[in-house]
């Protein structure tokens, strides 16, 4: 787990202070806090365009 706390990183979604990270973010993607990562995983927020592999 990284520590971020320092960066005073905050939820894409509700603005939630993010304090510790599985990985080292760099900024490119928006960040969610766990709870909204789980609805977002929930919902389909994740994969939603997602059709599979095209053969």
């Amino acid at each position: 787990m990284y520590e971020v706390s320092s960066i005073n990183l905050k939820c894409a979604q509700c603005s939630k202070a993010i304090t510790e990270l599985p990985f080292q973010p760099d900024g490119s993607r928006p960040l969610y806090c766990q709870a909204c990562n789980r609805g977002r995983a929930r919902s389909g927020g994740f994969r939603s365009g997602y059709r599979g592999r095209q053969t």
